[in-house]
Parts: structure tokens; C-alpha cells; sequence
């Protein structure tokens, strides 16, 4: 997958299927190159999960990114991955702990 057109999932606020728009309707990410990530903590000790997977499986071997962050609530939490981002080939699945909302920034199909 080339790099370009770079936009930003539908903000979620609890465990779930990461999802763009097209038009008015949204719709699964089945490919995605994650580039950012950004999310709010609602209580100390926020934590966000990305699955490289289609469903509420998570396993451990489709883990493609985990952060803790936080020692209250409003805790913002950003972070810009290097280079060519982090692949994910089956889609993009976020487990959320002590989080408000999860926006992934990156290149999507």
C-alpha cells in the first residue's frame, strides 16, 4: 500500500472495529499504514490496543500497538509513528481501557 491520502478514523469511545467514511456511511478499515494515534484518558492509567484483526479476537500474536499513559482524567495521549507507519493487512480492532476516544491518523482502504 503507497502512502497517500492520509485521513483520520471515526473517533470511537469503547472497544470496536476501527471505521473511515466514505460519503455519508462508515465503513470498515481493511488495510490500513497507522501513522498517529491519539486518545484521551478518562481516569489515570489510560490504555489504548490496535489488533491487526477483523473482530474481537485478540490475540496476542496481532498486537501492532499498545500504549499506557495518564495520571488523571483529560490525560491527552499522541504519539507519530516513524517511517512507514505500522501495517495492518486484515483490518484494525482497538481495545480501550480508562479512554474517552482513540483517533488513528494513516493511509486506509
Amino acid at each position: 500500500m503507497a502512502i497517500g491520502n492520509v485521513r483520520q478514523t471515526i473517533a470511537v469511545t469503547g472497544d470496536g472495529q476501527l471505521q473511515k467514511y466514505v460519503g455519508a456511511s462508515a465503513t470498515t478499515i481493511t488495510k490500513a499504514r497507522i501513522m498517529a494515534v491519539q486518545a484521551q484518558a478518562t481516569a489515570a492509567g489510560g490504555s489504548v490496543k490496535i489488533y491487526n484483526e477483523d473482530d474481537s479476537s485478540k490475540t496476542a500474536a496481532a498486537l501492532v500497538f499498545e500504549a499506557q499513559w495518564g495520571t488523571a482524567d483529560n490525560s491527552d495521549f499522541s504519539v507519530k509513528i516513524p517511517g512507514d507507519g505500522i501495517y495492518c493487512d486484515t483490518g484494525m480492532y482497538a481495545d480501550l481501557t480508562n479512554c474517552d476516544f482513540l483517533v488513528v491518523t494513516g493511509a486506509f482502504t
